[in-house]
């Protein structure tokens, strides 16, 4: 979600799932979309137990095991809506890479 539904600022923009059956040869395609689509900040995909297209920057401030995720979204969310801005842009990038995949194309 873009914005906040009740206050309407805007959030940190990203992406977590969870494949049932994953295909390893997907990661290579969410690596390059992260490395090659976004214009405006850098962005990390981790693929442990959930897979994730996240800003680095959350994840940094987030600690190396994630424990403070929330609270690192809300602070970047509070402190920088320009940085937010910034993430829904190159998130709707690194969608529209990923659909003109040639592997998404092939599924």
């Amino acid at each position: 979600m873009e914005r906040h539904p009740i206050y309407g600022y805007l959030q940190v923009s990203f992406v977590g799932w969870r494949y049932v059956d994953p295909r390893e040869e997907l990661k290579k395609v969410f690596e390059a979309a992260v490395q090659e689509a976004p214009e405006r900040v850098e962005w990390t995909f981790r693929s442990v137990r959930n897979w994730m297209i996240v800003p680095s920057r959350l994840v940094r401030e987030a600690g190396p095991d994630g424990t403070n995720f929330n609270d690192a979204m809300g602070a970047i969310r509070e402190s920088d809506q320009e940085f937010c801005a910034a993430t829904a842009e190159d998130l709707e990038r690194i969608f529209r890479a990923l659909s003109e995949s040639p592997v998404a194309e092939a599924d």
